[in-house]
């Protein structure tokens, strides 16, 4: 069996290029958010507000990959505004096919790599889209945009570790 996977992609490269100017954003949205929240309700009923939410089982995602609801929200809001950066985002704020595909093979020149990449970023999309019932063509939403890039990064960052560990069904 040939090796696979050789070449580095540049992902991590375009990653680190837009990286602190995400958590920049990310961290103005929260305190923005925040002061809204404690303003609107002036504070005293945050911790039933979370309660609340929490027993609503709205937040309850069967996932591979265990982290806190807050974790995952902020790591997926991180990689939607990655993804934005580099091209990856339609104007509905959805991730897209041709945008994930390019920012995840970039660099690679190895034919398997490219059509694993390809193959789940379309499984990853489909399963997400299925997951969160979306319609393209709706614009989304932003919380639900971070825990959509959330799971499509987690996703596709399996399939490409099952692809060149060599445990991936297709060969070629």
């Amino acid at each position: 069996m040939r090796k696979r996977c050789l070449t580095k992609p540049n992902v991590s490269k375009k990653v680190d290029m837009v990286i602190h100017q995400c958590q920049e954003e990310i961290k103005s949205s929260l305190i923005e958010d925040a002061l809204k929240i404690f303003t609107a309700e002036h504070g005293s009923q945050w911790h039933d507000r979370r309660k609340r939410d929490a027993d609503e089982g709205g937040l309850d995602f069967s996932h591979p990959t265990i982290v806190s609801h807050e974790d995952k929200w902020i790591a997926g809001c991180l990689m939607q505004c990655v993804y934005r950066k580099n091209g990856a985002i339609d104007k509905n704020g959805w991730p897209t096919l041709d945008g994930l595909v390019s920012l995840y093979t970039d660099g690679v020149n190895e034919h398997g790599y490219f059509m694993a990449t390809l193959r789940g970023v379309d499984r990853c999309l489909k399963g997400t889209s299925k997951k969160y019932q979306i319609k393209r063509n709706d614009a989304a939403e932003n919380f639900e945009q971070c825990e959509v890039a959330f799971d499509v990064f987690d996703c596709i960052s399996d399939m490409i570790t099952d692809y060149c560990s060599g445990q991936s069904e297709h060969e070629h």
